[in-house]
C-alpha cells in the first residue's frame, strides 16, 4: 500500500485525535498538599500555618517571604494574598502518637504509605489526606469535618471558644471549592478594610467635638477674665476704679433683704464713697486754680475773711 515493503500506517498515525489531559496521581498530590510547606516544599514542622485559602505553610518560611519576597521563585502567586502575619493562623495540631522520623513520608517512594505527622483530636483520623480536615480561625484548632458533622456545636471541641460558620476554613480544599474561598476571601478583605476607615473617621469625628467642647471653657473664661480686667482698670470716664469694689459690695449688699448685720457694711462703705469722690473734686479743682488765675469775684467768694460789705446772704 505505501510502496514500502508491506507497511501499513494506522488511523491514529494519520488522523490527528485531541490531547487529553494528563492525570495526576492523587496520592502525589496529598503528600505535596499534606505533608510539605506549599512555599518552601519543605517537610511541615511546628509552628504550621495557614491562610484564608487552607493551605499549610511553615511559619518560618512566612517570616521568609514577608522579609523577602522574591525569597522564592513562585511566591508572589502561591501567597499574593498574604501581606503580613495578620493574614495567617498558626494551627493547633494534635501530634500523631505512631508517627516516627523513620515513619516520615517520601515523594518518590509510592511503595511506603506514609504516616501523619497529625491527627484529629476527636476521631484520631490521620491528617493524610484521605479525610477532610477544617480548622477555626478564631483559635486555630484542627478537627476532622467528620467529627464536626457527628457532633455539632457553636463551640469549639478542642478549647470550648466559641465560633461562627464562617470561622470555618476547609484545609487544601477542592479546585472547585478554591475558587469561592477566593471571592470569600477578597470580600472579606474589603470589609476589613471598609471598617478600618469607619473607626479611623469616627475616631477622627471624636477627636473634633472633644477640641470644640474643650475649647469653649477656655473662650468663655478668658472673655469674662478679659472683661473683668477692662472694668478693673478703668471707668466710664476715664478715672482710676481702685474704690469700684466699694461700689459693687454696695450694690451687692442694696440687693439682699436688709438685716441688722449687713446695714453697718453698707453705710460704711458710702461714707467712704462719698469721702472718696469729694477728694477727688478738691483736688481736680487744686490743679485747676493753679492753671489758671482766679478772677476777684473767684477770690472774694473763697477768700478766708468775711466780705467787707454786707449783703443779704450774711445779714
Amino acid at each position: 500500500m505505501g510502496c514500502d515493503g508491506g507497511s501499513i500506517p494506522k488511523r491514529d498515525e494519520l488522523v490527528k485525535q485531541k490531547q487529553k489531559a494528563a492525570k495526576v496521581d492523587q496520592n502525589i498530590l496529598n503528600r505535596v498538599h499534606w505533608f510539605s510547606c506549599a512555599l518552601s516544599k519543605k517537610a511541615l514542622s511546628a509552628p504550621v500555618v495557614s491562610c484564608g485559602l487552607g493551605k499549610l505553610y511553615n511559619r518560618d518560611a512566612i517570616l521568609e517571604f514577608l522579609l523577602d519576597r522574591s525569597a522564592y521563585g513562585d511566591g508572589d502567586l502561591i501567597c499574593k494574598h498574604i501581606k503580613s502575619l495578620k493574614d495567617v493562623v498558626t494551627l493547633k495540631l494534635e501530634p500523631n502518637p505512631s508517627f516516627s522520623e523513620s515513619h516520615s513520608p517520601s515523594l518518590t517512594n509510592h511503595d511506603q504509605e506514609p504516616v501523619a505527622r497529625y491527627v484529629c483530636p476527636i476521631t484520631m483520623k490521620e491528617m493524610n489526606g484521605k479525610q477532610r480536615f477544617v480548622y477555626l480561625d478564631t483559635c486555630g484548632c484542627v478537627l476532622s469535618e467528620q467529627a464536626m458533622k457527628e457532633i455539632p456545636s457553636k463551640s469549639c471541641l478542642k478549647c470550648t471558644k466559641p465560633f461562627e460558620p464562617i470561622n470555618v476554613i476547609t484545609l487544601n480544599p477542592k479546585p472547585e471549592e478554591l475558587e469561592v474561598m477566593e471571592n470569600a476571601l477578597a470580600e472579606k478583605h474589603a470589609r476589613i478594610l471598609a471598617e478600618k476607615k469607619e473607626k479611623k473617621k469616627a475616631k477622627a469625628n471624636k477627636k473634633e467635638l472633644e477640641a470644640m467642647n474643650g475649647a469653649d471653657p477656655n473662650m468663655l473664661s478668658t472673655t469674662s477674665s478679659s472683661k473683668r480686667k477692662l472694668d478693673e482698670s478703668t471707668t466710664p470716664g476715664g478715672a482710676n476704679l481702685q474704690d469700684q469694689p466699694f461700689k459693687k459690695q454696695h450694690l451687692s449688699t442694696s440687693t439682699k433683704a436688709p438685716t441688722a448685720t449687713a446695714a453697718k457694711p453698707s453705710l460704711s462703705s458710702t461714707h467712704s464713697l462719698t469721702a472718696a469722690v469729694a477728694a477727688k473734686v478738691a483736688e481736680q479743682m487744686a490743679a485747676n486754680a493753679s492753671v489758671r488765675p482766679k478772677s476777684s469775684a473767684i477770690q472774694s467768694l473763697y477768700s478766708n475773711g468775711r466780705a467787707s460789705k454786707e449783703n443779704f446772704m450774711n445779714r
